[in-house]
């Protein structure tokens, strides 16, 4: 065989090779050497018009894909460490895709002068960008990019299914729970199957943001499956007077729910789904 028809032979396999290799399945999850997207201290990310503090009512429309590693295209979701600092006084972040409405949620809660940050699994626009909405006094946003998820309904177990945010728990509305502080040494059993765009049936674990607001004291909240025991861990710790957020993948029992234990002062609770695995 000459030295050229030796080169073309190779390359005929390796272009066969190439054609075999699947995309990734949907729902699968790439981690990506954290970048920073976003930072109002220093105008990264930003479009024109704002300011280094984006003020309460403002939405920060932040491109994602094509940045840090995150492809151009076929991107459903993105992991975002998201941190907020300097802020004048209360307030929440919500982040959401590009070109749906605002959801009723939060990811982020904060107070004056606090530094919060927090993980969201936050989906992404047709446009490669997510929104980050603020309610309440003005802050400095920060987003370091983790990983992304492909776009697309997941068949394959254990990926992620992501959708807009939906609140499934507030116990100071009543929402998913009688109006109530949940007290030391109590479970709420909160139903994720069949509601906020969760499947009924095949979900293995919910991605969770849970806030615990409105205590006196201080303790922790576990959330674990149904029907499973009592884990010796904590997935959000809190003190009097905050509210503490913090993005929980909490596996979901055989039938459908969600357990959050509380141990400590009374406290009330608010979680909005952001997404699921398959089973």
């Amino acid at each position: 065989m000459s030295i050229s028809v030796g080169i073309l032979a190779l390359l005929a396999v390796t272009s066969t090779q190439a054609d075999a290799i699947p995309s990734p399945a949907s729902g699968a999850y790439t981690p990506l050497t954290p970048a920073r997207l976003l930072d109002s201290r220093s105008e990264l990310g930003l479009d024109a018009g704002f300011g280094r503090t984006v003020n309460g009512g403002q939405t920060v429309g932040l491109q994602v894909t094509g940045r840090g590693g995150v492809p151009l295209t076929d991107v459903g979701a993105v992991a975002l460490n998201v941190t907020v600092a300097n802020p004048t006084g209360p307030g929440y972040v919500t982040v959401y895709a590009t070109g749906r409405p605002l959801p009723l949620a939060s990811n982020l809660n904060y107070v004056a002068g606090q530094t919060v940050a927090n993980l969201v699994l936050a989906p992404v626009g047709a446009d490669g960008k997510v929104n980050l909405t603020v309610a309440g006094h003005g802050v400095r946003l920060i987003a370091d990019v983790q990983g992304y998820y492909t776009s697309g309904t997941p068949t394959t177990a254990g990926n992620y299914g992501t959708f807009a945010p939906s609140r499934l728990l507030d116990t100071r509305r009543g929402i998913g729970a009688p109006i109530a502080p949940v007290g030391n040494g109590q479970s709420l059993s909160l139903t994720v199957a069949g509601r906020g765009g969760v499947p009924a049936t095949g979900v293995g674990a919910v991605a969770l943001n849970v806030t615990a607001t409105g205590s006196a004291g201080g303790g922790y909240i576990t959330a674990y499956a149904s029907g499973s025991a009592l884990p010796k861990t904590s997935s959000i710790n809190y003190v009097a007077g905050q509210s503490v957020p913090a993005l929980v993948i909490a596996p979901v029992g055989a039938d459908g729910k969600v357990n959050l234990r509380v141990s400590g002062a009374a406290v009330h609770l608010v979680a909005d789904v952001q997404g699921y695995f398959l089973s």
